[in-house]
């Protein structure tokens, strides 16, 4: 064997070790997932469980008695006598000593009433467990943005929007009622099929086992054939949905820049030729899907044909069209059962591929614990609650060994007005998001009020505010606005007017027809740019925070609107104290103390006056901007 022969069979092996682990830790990941769900869940999944196999065992006395009233029929018709079997059942249902008319009346009307009960009560529990994988896939899908909210940002931001949207909503839905809900539904099948192939076996087994042996490997055949096209497409799908809604995101949210470029036919049609792959493999895995019913179809016809002969070549007629008979009552639901078994592996598989993206989130994220806590109301009173803020050896890299900002001392005392100031790529909003929280240091630590970040805005909810330098503005009023994140009832006129007033815009607010009730469109379509970010103040003032952090709030605001709206905040310094991130070093001009960084470091410290007199990089930026 040459060497790249074995190169190609060592690949080969490689490839299909590969496979072989990727399928058990799905398995692996699929168990942790109904993991879960809670002791109750658990055991009521257990119940149905036990619920299919009475059902089974209910059906199968119907088909029997089925088999039973044909049996009659025959015997009455030739006027012979009746078998042993059916004797039997004759004297265990006290019906002997009735004429011929009133046992076929007996047997039909209980055979009946058994299999319509039979079907009202699977209806019945078809009904709960599609209300109970509802419900488990709302409370996983809560469950898991909650693990998915304590992440910090850089992990968060590993995956796309779309991609985070889709793994949280349609895959849990994917993964809970294609997987899971299915799984249960399996169940009832394959104990449907066993009680009804031990039943006939019991009646001929050699016709049993001709049937189970033509059945077994039509089925087989159609699995093999169909479940790995199967599992490509929906996987395809799966990453052709994100892709799709990522391609409509960047439209909607890149408009003005495809309007000016003239891309917008491009991107239109860039859009229908993924939604035309989307409805193509949809149609291919429903093609794929259907294939089962009319190859069964054709299976059940052959077996039937095939079972007559025999049993017309071995057994009496009386007893041939007996055991038919039951053999096609029987198939009225085993055949059913093979389809729903067949689809519902299919089913199993498209789903699995459909989820994969949920099934690595719940990989990463399924076991960080979650503490139950209550979910507190708007307070504007942070008692207990010191605004220092301290931070000691602070190094933070987005990757490994590639520092984003380095060994950084920082301190922020009650009632200053702190600023940190630097160049593009500087590091002020990495150092920024380390000292709120949102991204774990490399080295170093950060307390606010003595207190880690998160521990600290746990027990003091609202009493830091931060700002952004684009504010996110939510579709809905401007007091939704204001208040996002608490119940509309707790956002009252007084706390709204207060805010807007520091952030320079009540005026505006004020001169809307619906004032506090204005809808603002979603993103904020119907507000300009500046009066968005003024929203985006006054709703971080909304709960009187102790401190308040800006990150180049103001940074798109006119020098006037800026210039305001620093003076209302600087009024608030008796009981609010300041970090502002600026890029104009026209806003940070009267704070207590500026941090002036480059390349990921603190280079100096100081007043702004001080900063200008001996910072020459500092010094150089204010005379451009005229200071």
């Amino acid at each position: 064997m040459t060497k790249r022969e074995n190169r190609k069979q060592m690949k080969k092996l490689l490839k299909s070790i590969k496979s072989r682990m990727l399928r058990v830790d799905k398995i692996r990941i699929l168990v942790s997932s109904i993991s879960l769900l809670n002791y109750r869940d658990k055991l009521w999944l257990l119940l149905v469980v036990c619920i299919n196999v009475i059902i089974a065992l209910v059906d199968l006395i119907g088909v029997a008695l089925i088999g039973v009233l044909g049996s009659l029929s025959v015997t009455g018709l030739a006027g012979a006598e009746i078998g042993n079997r059916v004797s039997s059942v004759m004297n265990f249902l006290n019906l002997q000593d009735f004429d011929l008319q009133s046992q076929v009346a007996a047997i039909a009307i209980l055979s009946g009433s058994l299999l319509i009960f039979k079907s009202l009560i699977s209806l019945y529990l078809v009904r709960r467990v599609i209300y109970f994988m509802a419900r488990i896939s709302a409370t996983m899908s809560a469950s898991l943005i909650l693990r998915h909210f304590t992440l910090s940002v850089s992990n968060i931001n590993q995956r796309s929007i779309q991609a985070s949207i889709y793994a949280l909503t349609d895959g849990i839905s994917k993964l809970m009622n294609g997987v899971v809900g299915a799984t249960i539904n399996l169940s009832s099948d394959m104990i449907l099929l066993i009680v009804m192939i031990s039943g006939l076996l019991f009646i001929d087994i050699a016709a049993s086992v001709s049937a189970i042996i033509i059945f077994g490997m039509a089925s087989f055949v159609l699995y093999l054939k169909v479940h790995k096209e199967t599992k490509a497409l929906a996987t395809n799908q799966g990453k052709m949905s994100i892709e799709s809604s990522q391609r409509i995101y960047q439209a909607i949210s890149t408009y003005r820049e495809l309007l000016v470029r003239d891309r917008r036919v491009y991107y239109g049609k860039e859009i229908g030729r993924l939604r035309m792959k989307l409805a193509q493999g949809g149609a291919r895995i429903k093609f794929v899907g259907s294939l089962s019913k009319y190859i069964m179809e054709v299976t059940l016809v052959v077996a039937c044909l095939a079972l007559g002969l025999y049993l017309f070549l071995t057994k009496t007629s009386f007893s041939a069209i007996a055991t038919l008979t039951i053999f096609l009552a029987a198939s009225t639901r085993v055949i059913p059962a093979i389809l729903r078994l067949q689809q519902g592996l299919l089913g199993i598989k498209a789903s699995l591929g459909e989820a994969e993206p949920t099934l690595k989130l719940i990989q990463e994220i399924g076991s960080i614990h979650i503490g139950s806590r209550e979910v507190g109301t708007l307070s504007r009173f942070h008692t207990g609650f010191f605004p220092r803020v301290t931070a000691s050896g602070l190094t933070f890299g987005y990757e490994a060994k590639i520092a984003v900002i380095k060994n950084i001392e920082f301190a922020v005392y009650p009632n200053e007005f702190v600023g940190i100031v630097g160049g593009t790529g500087a590091g002020k909003s990495t150092l920024l998001d380390v000292i709120l929280g949102a991204l774990n240091p490399s080295i170093g630590s950060v307390y606010i009020s003595e207190l880690p970040p998160l521990d600290a805005f746990t027990k003091w909810p609202g009493a830091v505010g931060y700002v952004s330098q684009d504010s996110p503005i939510i579709e809905g009023t401007i007091r939704e606005n204001l208040g996002f994140g608490y119940p509309i009832s707790e956002i009252k006129d007084e706390f709204c007017w207060e805010s807007l007033n520091t952030a320079s815009l009540k005026g505006f607010v004020e001169q809307l027809p619906d004032g506090l009730d204005h809808y603002v469109g979603d993103r904020g379509t119907k507000l300009s740019g500046g009066q968005r970010q003024r929203l985006g103040i006054a709703r971080a003032l909304i709960t009187k925070p102790k401190l308040l952090i800006l990150d180049e709030a103001t940074s798109s605001l006119d020098g006037k609107t800026e210039s305001e709206i620093m003076e209302c905040l600087l009024r608030l310094r008796e009981d609010t104290t300041l970090i502002v991130v600026a890029h104009r070093l026209s806003t940070v001009l009267n704070a207590d103390r500026i941090y002036f960084m480059e390349s990921g470091e603190v280079k100096d410290v100081g007043t702004f006056p001080d900063l200008k007199k001996r910072n020459l990089a500092f010094a150089t930026q204010a005379a451009l901007m005229g200071l």
